[in-house]
């Protein structure tokens, strides 16, 4: 592995840096139990408690994208001949002569298929095409690699996986992630490409439990095959192919959001991490007393409403799913005390009737910190960006509150709440990289490395490799 320089040392000396193509060969491997305008992320949703990642020595030939959980069946089929294989072992269990489909079902722990006039069971199915060039299918999405079908681990149902190379996973990558655009904003677009395999590198082993890598959704990255590529995305992964982000030898925890509302988030605020040097608040702006690089984005500001009715129904279920996600391990401490009961009856899987809402603590950046929820059953203390996911939009567009950076409006008659209303700025976590102001960098000239110098200050560019 071959240092280049800091970001910040390379454009200040007007280094070229070599882009090198890293060329992947297809193995087959087991991997057995063991917009588009522009940014519309509010990656990632954490589900789980966060695990350590397994070091990889360099390059992963193949990567395990996780599709489908708990499928009660599968129809996969590959655009030319292809083979199945028995997932564990490689041995073939049918060959498709042109394009057709194999049907697989879950049988106790095995995987039941079909296809080619044959069937049987096996641990894990893999389909195959036996030119590289060819797709293989899944409803209206087409994917490049190939399909293992094994059973959900912990559930029931199947789990698809896509096993790819790591290039031609980024490229349908970053046209869901940072959008389409035109050749003006290519230096953002290159930027993306750096971010998402940086990334996915450093997030290897993270969802082996699941029986894959990432997943395909915001979860991790959101991938959606090669139907819908873009050239531009496609020629952005390939300049930059190969060249991460690193830190003290290690691919950096590279976050990124749709838009970071003026200013960048302190990753240790936010979420129950430690704290990284290169994911640090900072005005999103060339200067000081300047425009933020993002500021023209269309949810820079917004606003959402509630009646007190309404989002007592909300909260009904994401207080209590607040609880349980701030009670697991790896958290807790974090997140100190989470619910405090009104009486020894109360119980926070029963919030009750909404009373009030009040900001405790604001983070570096300004976003809230503490949240202190007030219901019939007590008070409960929400944490960081999870406050996002308590204070759910009435219409479930977004998903989750745009933003953490936001001042609560109530409105009462009397004692009694009748309306519940924030205002805020921001789409996203607003840690690392904010792809509108990457974007808006890239129109004024800025390139790649200045790009990313901003986002991920004292990171450094270098090459996938041992």
């Amino acid at each position: 592995m071959r240092r280049i320089s800091t970001l910040h040392d390379v454009f200040a000396r007007g280094d070229i840096v070599p882009w090198r193509v890293v060329l992947m060969t297809f193995v087959l491997i087991s991997f057995g139990l063991g917009g588009c305008s522009g940014p519309k992320r509010t990656q990632p949703v954490e589900t789980e408690p966060w695990p350590d990642p397994e070091p990889a020595a360099g390059t992963p030939t193949l990567l395990a994208v996780g599709l489908l959980e708990k499928a009660k069946s599968l129809e996969l089929s590959a655009d030319g001949p292809a083979l199945v294989m028995d997932g564990a072992s490689g041995r073939r269990l049918a060959r498709l002569d042109g394009p057709g489909k194999v049907v697989c079902k879950r049988d106790g722990r095995k995987v039941a298929w079909q296809a080619g006039g044959l069937r049987g069971t096996s641990e894990t199915v893999i389909l195959q095409p036996l030119d590289p060039g060819h797709r293989v299918n899944h409803g209206e999405f087409e994917y490049r690699g190939e399909f293992l079908v094994r059973p959900t681990p912990g559930g029931e149902g199947l789990t698809l996986v896509n096993n790819l190379d790591l290039e031609s996973y980024l490229r349908g990558v970053v046209p869901w992630e940072i959008g389409r655009h035109e050749r003006n904003r290519m230096a953002a677009l290159e930027a993306q490409a750096v971010a998402a395999r940086t990334y996915t590198l450093s997030h290897l082993g993270t969802r082996k439990s699941r029986g894959f890598d990432l997943y395909a959704s915001v979860k991790d990255q959101v991938y959606k095959g090669s139907a819908d590529e873009d050239p531009l995305c496609n020629l952005a992964v390939d300049n930059t192919a190969g060249l991460v982000l690193r830190f003290e030898g290690r691919e950096i925890e590279a976050y990124y959001s749709a838009c970071c509302g003026g200013v960048s988030s302190n990753i240790e605020e936010v979420w129950a991490r430690g704290p990284k040097p290169y994911l640090i608040s900072k005005p999103d702006s060339p200067g000081a007393d300047e425009d933020a690089y993002c500021s023209t984005f269309r949810h820079f500001h917004w606003r959402e409403v509630w009646t007190a009715k309404r989002l007592e129904e909300i909260m009904r279920k994401s207080l209590p799913e607040y609880v349980k996600y701030m009670t697991q391990p790896g958290r807790t401490d974090w997140a100190g005390p989470v619910f405090s009961p009104r009486d020894g009856s109360a119980s926070a899987d029963r919030p009750g009737g909404l009373r009030n809402l009040e900001i405790l603590a604001r983070t570096t950046s300004g976003r809230v910190a503490q949240l202190a929820v007030t219901t019939d059953a007590g008070v409960y203390h929400v944490r960081g960006d999870r406050v996002r996911w308590v204070l759910k939009p009435s219409d479930g567009n977004p998903f989750i509150l745009r933003s953490a950076m936001f001042e609560v409006e109530l409105v009462r008659d009397g004692d009694h709440l009748v309306e519940v209303a924030t205002r805020g700025r921001g789409y996203g976590h607003g840690i690392g990289l904010c792809q509108t102001g990457a974007l808006v960098m890239a129109e004024q000239g800025n390139n790649v490395r200045e790009i990313l110098a901003h986002y991920y200050p004292g990171a450094v560019l270098d090459e996938v490799g041992p």
